[in-house]
């Protein structure tokens, strides 16, 4: 897996690969703007906190941030994204 890691602030960004799935376990399942410790990586990011801010699922769907409540409600589309003509 490849992750991007950039650093807003400075503009600094690094792309690592990382192949051992122990140290990506504390990235799966997490939503979108989650802080984690990113000491699971390695030595030289013990006391790193990383936010994710977006990927990509193995089909590639992309990951899109939404609230969730206990039962989430269906996505709302335009009236205008279809309409039915009667002929």
């Amino acid at each position: 897996m490849k992750l991007n890691i950039s650093f807003p602030a400075t503009g600094c960004q690094k792309l690592i690969e990382v192949d051992d799935e122990r140290k990506l376990r504390t990235f799966y399942e997490k939503p979108m703007a989650t802080e984690v410790a990113a000491d699971a990586l390695g030595k030289e990011w013990k006391g790193y906190v990383a936010r994710i801010s977006g990927g990509n699922d193995k089909q590639g769907s992309p990951m899109k941030q939404a609230s969730c409540y206990s039962t989430c409600p269906p996505t709302q589309t335009s009236a205008y994204c279809f309409e039915e003509t009667a002929y």
